[in-house]
């Protein structure tokens, strides 16, 4: 998988530094990507980043140096025919801003199936405090989700979820955490999938397994039987060696130091998280509700 930074600016670009956007292109092609900033179609195709494959955009939260770019993005797709499937997930309020530019200036996905899928905040539902949440990473949450979005036959479907999990396949999940912001802000965590052990063939040799289909058996954990009759364990023979954790990235764009947070870059092997400020303005960024580079570096050393 490829890990690619397309933006790191915050609030305004800079001549070198476009504003907030990450894509994660994974090996089956599928493109996962958190926040899109302003102009985040041009460093789509900067990256190389094919626009007409399976795509899901995590956007964290609805200030506009995050989600400006995401109109533009769409209008690319629809302009250049796109037929894969895309997914957007955002907080409340993610639909509406959709849905305006449909209404006003004629976004579109006619030709390929968009689903919008909103994370509703817990002080919407139950009137708790926009900051009572952030301590835990398992919450019982209502979700709302529009198939066939941006058409005018759209459904929505409300549902419940206690397990955080927003996206998922057979290979990974994507799970949020709510953080603390000035607005309901999420931060995302993607955990691959346990990896099957790696296939010693030399050793396969040395056991008698012939190569062919007795070989791919043995890669997926399986246990085999010769013609012998002999039955053989690829673990315990040491033909393939114990399955191994998969890789944890996890992407905060804008917080303060919250329980939430921390919780979120637990055992990360990649922790992605903004830092505004200098240590010299640490009362601006608690403020303001922001990191210092320093506050940042000490959340990836707890986490």
């Amino acid at each position: 998988m490829d890990l690619i930074f397309l933006g790191t600016s915050g609030a305004t670009p800079t001549k070198t530094r476009n504003l907030p956007a990450v894509a994660l292109r994974l090996d089956s092609g599928h493109i996962l990507l958190f926040d899109a900033g302003e102009d985040v179609q041009r460093r789509f195709e900067a990256a190389n980043l094919k626009f007409n494959v399976p795509t899901t955009i995590f956007i964290s939260h609805l200030h506009g140096d995050h989600i400006i770019g995401l109109p533009g993005l769409l209008f690319n797709f629809h302009l250049n025919s796109r037929t894969k499937p895309l997914t957007i997930i955002g907080p409340f309020g993610i639909a509406s801003f959709l849905l305006m530019h449909y209404q006003i200036v004629g976004l579109k996905a006619e030709k390929y199936p968009l689903t919008v899928i909103e994370v509703i905040p817990p002080y919407i539902i139950n009137g708790e405090n926009s900051d009572s949440f952030s301590d835990v990473l398992n919450v019982n949450t209502r979700l709302i989700k529009y198939s066939q979005f941006l058409t005018p036959n759209y459904e929505r479907t409300v549902y419940n979820r206690s397990d955080n999990i927003v996206f998922s396949t057979k290979k990974y999940q994507v799970k949020y955490a709510w953080v603390e912001h000035s607005v309901p802000t999420m931060g995302f965590r993607f955990e691959e999938m346990p990896l099957d052990g790696k296939f010693n063939p030399n050793r396969a040799i040395e056991m008698g397994v012939p190569r062919g289909s007795l070989w791919k058996q043995m890669q997926k954990g399986k246990k085999v039987k010769l013609n012998s009759g002999i039955e053989i364990d690829p673990l315990e023979s040491g033909i393939v060696s114990p399955p191994r954790p998969g890789r944890i990235i996890c992407y905060s764009a804008d917080s303060k130091r919250c329980v939430g947070l921390i919780n979120l870059a637990k055992k990360a092997d990649v922790f992605i998280c903004e830092a505004t400020y200098g240590k010299e303005f640490a009362d601006l960024a608690e403020e303001k509700k922001h990191l210092t580079a320093a506050t940042a570096a000490e959340i990836a050393k707890e986490a």
